[in-house]
């Protein structure tokens, strides 16, 4: 771990050669010369940051990047960075003056939207790429099939649109193959029917990153990878294929000391008794910051349903099942009572050494952590303006 000041309460560690060499795992794994590689750096790179990320992967081998909201492109091209770049969100209307001037690429899912990119492209005297997103499954965004059938001819006779794409996106690529398969088939179908018409679409792509690694045949032209590329295969996903290097943690300090006597009580609703004299780390993180949260799924099935009922009875019962640990000098340390919004507990009392100001290592949701927090970047890819360590916020 690289050296941070003292006084930093949280930081973020991001390693930008584990990104890059990441990207380079994926661009292996396509092993096609002809397969392109887009790097979705949505929602600030997964928490990683979002131009460090982006210039790190452009220099890596991706060949496009993916962002959900215009702001988020041109937040690119001001930094200087020219790769193309897929708004992955419909926009609203009056974003599509900013796709033209930053010359960035629209994701179609309505003939207004389309109307309203013409219309933009041709106030600036510009052809504007757009890809045409179709609805498959996901039940999201995108035209329809039948829809899309009616609105043909309206749609590819607008001027100032250069239809560089056509994708879709899968629902449940890790889980349902046999839906995922039916996806691929209506999209190969609707594909197949333009180009009977004379319309062809020079990128075709519906590979994210589980899609990626699990249907090799339908890598097509282009391949959408999130988490792979920040070091996490996708849930339910294994890949020896793949090498992939972890790329970020979160750290905090320990800012106070506490004794605890046996039979005392810890955080709110007292729901943690502490069964022996020791002693309490606290720490200046919560589920604000995205620790301790987690997704609520519904249960997929009789099974599923009772293992959440047993995991609440089990922690009513003051044996809580998947509590969070943190990692403190090497050892793993239990958070003790409820994560607080700001400040949570764990107990030190058998862990040597711990003092206020001891770095720990802890586990949060990487999406939810907040912009103050600051980020040290270690790499050896020359950047912008560095190549080394750079602690930013």
């Amino acid at each position: 771990m690289l050296d941070v000041q003292e006084s930093t309460p949280c930081w973020v560690d991001v390693d930008l050669d584990a990104v890059g060499n990441n990207i380079a795992s994926v661009k292996k794994f396509l092993h096609s010369g002809d397969v392109r590689l887009m790097a979705v750096v949505k929602s600030n790179a997964y928490g990683h940051g979002l131009l460090p990320v982006a210039r790190t992967a452009m220099t890596r081998g991706a060949d496009a990047l993916g962002v959900t909201h215009p702001n988020e492109g041109i937040a690119l091209r001001e930094e200087g960075i020219d790769a193309p770049v897929l708004i992955f969100r419909p926009l609203l209307p009056g974003e599509e003056e900013d796709i033209v001037r930053f010359g960035l690429t629209a994701s179609v899912s309505t003939v207004e939207q389309a109307e309203l990119l013409s219309a933009a492209a041709q106030k600036f005297g510009l052809r504007t790429p757009v890809h045409l997103k179709i609805e498959t499954g996901m039940g999201r965004t995108g035209f329809l099939p039948e829809t899309l059938k009616a609105m043909a001819n309206r749609l590819f006779s607008l001027p100032g649109l250069e239809w560089e794409g056509i994708y879709t996106h899968f629902a449940s690529a890790a889980i349902d193959s046999s839906f995922t398969r039916r996806q691929f088939q209506n999209f190969c179908g609707i594909v197949q029917d333009f180009a009977i018409k004379g319309i062809e679409f020079p990128l075709r792509h519906v590979c994210n990153s589980a899609a990626a690694l699990l249907y090799p045949e339908m890598h097509l032209d282009m391949v959408r990878a999130g988490t792979l590329i920040y070091g996490q295969l996708p849930a339910g996903v294994t890949s020896p294929a793949l090498d992939l290097e972890d790329t970020w943690s979160f750290w905090t300090r320990v800012i106070h000391l506490q004794k605890a006597r046996s039979g005392a009580t810890i955080g709110y609703g007292r729901t943690h008794r502490v069964r022996r004299d020791t002693v309490i780390a606290v720490l200046p993180v919560g589920y604000r910051d995205g620790f301790g949260l987690d997704v609520q799924r519904r249960p997929a099935g009789l099974l599923d349903l009772g293992k959440v009922i047993a995991k609440i009875i089990l922690g009513y019962l003051g044996h809580p099942v998947g509590s969070p640990y943190v990692s403190i000098n090497g050892t793993l340390a239990p958070v003790v009572g409820r994560i607080g919004m700001e400040l949570s507990c764990i107990d030190v009392g058998n862990i040597p050494d711990i003092k206020v100001g001891t770095p720990v290592l802890v586990q949060v949701r990487r999406t939810v952590v907040k912009d103050s927090v600051p980020c040290l970047y270690r790499c050896q890819v020359p950047s912008h303006s560095n190549s080394g360590p750079e602690m930013q916020t």
